[in-house]
């Protein structure tokens, strides 16, 4: 009969923990992944149908009477802002909508680029920023119409001073103005 000897019996209980402890760590962190990878999939799933349903119903909404201008009412003197319309024209309510805004040179370089939610505005984090906010909703219903006001935040100086000087923007051909371009990139419906 061999005796351990209990500087054998303390390696023997320290080592078998540290291997305890690395498996279970190990156990965790692979479930912590999994859980990862599935929200990561789900994430780019409701992306993408976002996107898709944009592309199928993008004619059905009406996008009218937008004008860019730099704003002259408190608190948004001498920033630039959008202005327009939306009319749902399909049988559908729309619960979500996010219109893409760019200008870009004529050479095709992107000067600004933004996106913004018009039937809500979520996306502001001051209180102050919501004014003249009063008119966006949660839903679109079918035959109606909204309007909106988005603040174009981070603008260069390029822009604003090409909205200053109330220049048009440039139609295709046109060498020295900037483009301004805006779609619906993504929709929710219900």
């Amino acid at each position: 009969m061999t005796i351990v000897k209990k500087k054998h019996v303390l390696v023997i209980v320290f080592s078998s923990l540290i291997i305890s402890v690395v498996f279970l760590s190990t156990l965790v962190g692979y479930s912590i992944y999994l859980q990862w990878k599935e929200d990561s999939f789900a994430l780019r799933y409701r992306d993408a149908i976002y996107r898709l349903t944009a592309q199928i119903f993008r004619n059905n909404i009406a996008v009218g009477n937008v004008t860019v201008k730099i704003g002259e009412d408190r608190p948004f003197k001498g920033m630039p802002m959008m202005e327009g319309s939306l009319k749902n024209n399909s049988s559908k309510t729309v619960t979500s909508i996010l219109i893409e805004v760019s200008f870009s040179r004529p050479d095709g370089t992107v000067v600004y680029k933004d996106s913004f939610y018009p039937l809500g505005a979520y996306k502001y984090t001051h209180p102050a920023l919501l004014t003249g906010m009063e008119n966006t909703r949660n839903v679109l219903l079918p035959g109606e119409g909204i309007s909106f006001r988005h603040l174009m935040r981070n603008c260069p100086r390029e822009v604003v001073s090409q909205l200053s000087t109330r220049s048009k923007f440039a139609k295709s051909g046109s060498e020295d103005k900037l483009r301004f371009e805006y779609s619906i990139n993504g929709m929710r419906v219900l």
